[in-house]
């Protein structure tokens, strides 16, 4: 018995241009919430290592295993570090109190006035992280806690020290100028990683990503996102 042949159809042209057109407008319209959605995934994911670092040698000046701890920041070139150091409270009478002046000292002046160094890894509770996902609002900082927040102290590379270092911006790196979106405070927000004078304050219209991790003398952390939308911080 002879079999009937099927009759096989395959794609028009006009089909297969639909289809591609469609296919298109979906990719043109998905991609870009994409990779919104990532851009904020990186930073998000970095500023909330920032913010645990900070409440990490805080949580431990208010436990009493350091007397004394300091939260620093390096930028070089792309790279920007965040590091904890340590004193134990054994040291302080000697160490802190001996010329009083600076008292949150960082570099080379620091070599034997830290009893743990982040950067060194020299104690399990002491913390070093570098990364080239994001950029920070200073060059360099620091600042220092105490229990009581008798010594909370530290400074910014540019200026004179009187203001103690209380935020750092996290962004995106497309992002012109990595301050504060609100611009108010020049002395606090107005020098940009990787560069070398202040720069007026800017917000992210060209969709860039911002966080700031701020804290208080007594080590009260909280992480912030800037909503570009409605002009305001919103706590994460």
């Amino acid at each position: 018995m002879q079999s009937i042949p099927k009759k096989i159809n395959g794609f028009t042209i006009l089909e297969v241009i639909i289809v591609l057109s469609l296919v298109g407008i979906i990719s043109a319209i998905g991609i870009p919430n994409f990779n919104s959605w990532n851009k904020d995934r990186v930073v998000r994911a970095e500023a909330e290592r920032v913010r645990d670092i900070v409440t990490s040698v805080t949580s431990q000046v208010q436990r009493g295993l350091y007397g004394f701890g300091q939260f620093q920041v390096d930028v070089e070139g792309s790279n920007v570090s965040f590091s904890t150091n340590g004193m134990l409270m054994a040291n302080i009478a000697t160490r802190v109190f001996r010329d009083g002046s600076d008292l949150c000292l960082s570099g080379d002046p620091a070599e034997d006035y830290w009893d743990h160094f982040g950067v060194d890894r020299q104690n399990a509770e002491v913390r070093f992280y570098q990364t080239d996902e994001v950029k920070v609002d200073i060059l360099n900082g620091v600042v220092c806690f105490s229990k009581d927040g008798s010594l909370f102290s530290g400074g910014l590379e540019f200026g004179d020290n009187t203001d103690v270092v209380e935020t750092i911006f996290i962004c995106s790196r497309d992002i012109d100028t990595c301050q504060n979106p609100e611009g108010d405070d020049e002395e606090l927000f107005g020098t940009e990683a990787g560069g070398d004078q202040p720069e007026e304050a800017d917000d992210d219209d060209d969709g860039g990503v911002i966080y700031v991790v701020s804290w208080s003398r007594f080590g009260n952390v909280k992480l912030e996102k800037w909503n570009s939308n409605a002009s305001q911080w919103i706590i994460q």
